[in-house]
């Protein structure tokens, strides 16, 4: 199935011993990572134990999709390439306990605290107010097209309700320092998040 009818299983996933899942969906205009939110219902679904969830993406080092996965509690994390054969994929399914779990660390933690992602940061909650507002690709800092009135009174309202949705801290793009006189992100900096979690890399190195 895809990812929009996995998140229409509630009770379901309770009868359900594996999930693979592909994390990425790069033809989506907003959320580009949409396994993250099936993870996150299944694991709502069956809070005590549940399905084991074997994440599979072409978009291994992306560190703001190892930081959400890692936040949902998928099982294991494998570039896909890892899981070409069938045999490869059955040994994990059948013998869990000879494979690496959980999701590989972030690499460039520097670069998470430069968008302000702290451990007190709810990624979550804040892609998924940009996502429910559809500013996405208003803010998103590779879209060809910018914001339409920027100095509206909109984005101040925008950037303080982002921030309060998951705790976003402002800080400086270049030092990664707290701004002085700004007590709510900037436009920019909620662009670069966005960036960072939502949207697949042109190309990951």
């Amino acid at each position: 199935m895809d990812h929009d009818q996995a998140l229409v299983w509630r009770e379901q996933w309770t009868g359900v011993d594996v999930l693979v899942l592909d994390a990425a969906d790069e033809a989506r205009s907003g959320d580009q990572f949409p396994g993250v939110a099936v993870v996150r219902a299944v694991r709502d679904a069956v809070p005590a134990g549940g399905p084991l969830v074997i994440v599979v993406t072409g978009h291994y080092l992306h560190d703001g999709l190892r930081h959400r996965m890692a936040a949902a509690g998928a099982d294991f994390y494998y570039l896909r390439a890892d899981l070409r054969r069938a045999d490869e994929l059955l040994d994990v399914v059948l013998h869990p306990e000879r494979h690496r779990r959980g999701v590989p660390a972030v690499r460039d933690r520097a670069g998470a605290q430069a968008v302000g992602v702290s451990a007190t940061t709810d990624v979550e909650a804040v892609v998924g107010w940009i996502e429910a507002e559809g500013i996405g690709p208003d803010i998103d800092p590779d879209a060809p097209i910018g914001r339409a009135d920027p100095r509206s009174r909109r984005w101040l309202r925008a950037r303080r309700a982002a921030a309060g949705a998951g705790g976003l801290k402002p800080v400086n793009m270049t030092t990664g320092d707290a701004p002085q006189g700004h007590d709510v992100p900037s436009i920019r900096q909620l662009g670069r998040l966005w960036s960072w979690a939502a949207r697949v890399k042109r190309r990951d190195d």
